[in-house]
Order: structure tokens, then C-alpha cells, then sequence
């Protein structure tokens, strides 16, 4: 996992939609038993805006900017089915969003405002990490297995994390979506 550089009195914070049970057990482990450590630091998750540094003194403006944008959100439906990889340009083998993507890519482009506002890395791709920095083998046992996997829920909403020095998540607070569904 990349952390950018942080500065004194900033927090690295993360935006993720949480992936229910089974999924997130199932995907977890996968990750797990393919030697990605990274899986023990935080559950399987889509990202909406990775670790980013943000003042401390910021936090009540992230709130408010996070809280607004569930606002005019509502609920959707989201279907892992199928797998691709980032090869060559970074080692990580993903699930594929067949269903959802375009809403979270909306979601992380209004989330990369206001006081959010970071020049990324990568264009946004939404996805669910399977295996991160292992060798290739690894990575063609994780395409092979998530292949197996289909998940569909209704995501209801996102949440903010704070990520420690160690790449450990903890939630900070969770955003339900509020617009009705028409």
C-alpha cells in the first residue's frame, strides 16, 4: 500500500464502500492465503479516495463535505463478477465491478473536492483488490480464484477511515446515503 508523504498535524485519511459478509471473509482470506500482508490491515473494500494526508485541524470541513455528498446519494446496487490486474504497471490482480462502477466513480470524483481536493496517482478504476505486490504467480492464483467469486449487494453508503503509520484502517465515521431511489 502507497502512503503518501504526510506533514506534521496531518492524518492520512481514506473513503471506502465496505463489502458485506460473506464477500468480505471470503476476499480477505484470499488475500491472506496469497501472502498479500496487506490483507490484515484492512478488509476488502472498494476505495473511493485512497490514503491521503489531511490536516487534523480540517476534520469538521471532512465531515461536512463527506456528509453532504451522501446526501444527494442514493442507495445502488453493486456485482463483483470476474477479475483483471494492473500488470505491468503495478503488481495487483482486482475483481471487476460489472455493476456500480460508474456510481462510485461519481462518488469519487465529488469526494476529490472541497477539502479533499489531492492530485492522484492513478485515473480512478474501481475495484476490489485481490493480491497487491506478490509475484506473478500469486497474482494468476488470485485472478484464477476470484474468477469463482459473484457478489452483488446494495451498497447504502460509504465510510471515512483513518489509516496509521502501519497501513492499519480504522474507521472513523460511516456516511449513509439519503436521496430516495426514483
Amino acid at each position: 500500500m502507497f502512503l503518501p508523504q504526510r506533514l506534521p498535524g496531518q492524518d492520512w485519511l481514506g473513503v471506502v464502500v465496505a463489502i458485506p459478509e460473506p464477500w468480505v471473509t471470503q476476499l480477505t482470506d484470499l488475500r491472506l492465503r496469497l501472502g498479500d500482508l496487506a490483507g490484515s490491515r484492512i478488509p476488502a473494500h472498494i476505495t473511493l479516495m485512497p490514503p491521503t494526508p489531511v490536516a487534523r485541524d480540517a476534520r469538521a470541513d471532512v465531515i461536512d463535505h463527506l456528509r453532504s455528498i451522501a446526501s444527494r446519494h442514493a442507495p445502488f446496487r453493486v456485482t463483483l463478477s470476474g477479475t483483471d490486474s494492473f500488470r505491468p504497471i503495478s503488481n495487483v490482480a482486482f475483481m471487476t465491478l460489472t455493476e456500480g462502477a460508474s456510481a462510485c466513480a461519481d462518488l469519487a470524483e465529488e469526494i476529490r473536492s472541497g477539502p479533499l481536493d489531492h492530485e492522484t496517482r492513478f485515473p480512478y478504476h474501481p475495484h476490489v483488490t485481490l493480491a497487491q505486490d506478490v509475484d506473478d504467480i500469486a497474482l494468476d492464483l488470485a485472478l484464477d480464484i476470484g474468477a469463482t467469486v459473484d457478489a452483488s449487494w446494495i451498497v447504502p453508503g460509504f465510510r471515512l477511515d483513518r489509516i496509521d503509520p502501519s497501513g492499519i484502517y480504522s474507521s472513523m465515521a460511516l456516511f449513509d446515503f439519503d436521496a430516495s431511489m426514483h
